[in-house]
């Protein structure tokens, strides 16, 4: 049994159109990239980065908190 309509789905000599072929490039639920780097990533690291020279300049390492490797709790772009 065909997923796509025969009629609707299919080109002049009855094969499948292209744009039905292949993984969809897009969908509309996913986060960009860009947005989680922006957002997620890239405070993460910089927050490590501080607390690093914080214990290089003699800060007690077992005092500070440093963020999960996680990206959680996540702050959803939708």
């Amino acid at each position: 049994m065909s997923v796509h309509n025969k009629s609707q789905d299919r080109d002049a000599q009855g094969k499948i159109k292209a744009k039905y072929r292949g993984k969809p490039r897009y969908h509309t639920m996913s986060t960009p990239s860009w947005w989680t780097r922006l957002h997620m990533t890239r405070p993460r690291r910089q927050q490590n980065h501080r607390l690093c020279h914080a214990v290089k300049r003699g800060a007690d390492a077992d005092a500070l908190v440093f963020p999960l490797g996680n990206h959680k709790p996540h702050q959803y772009y939708w």
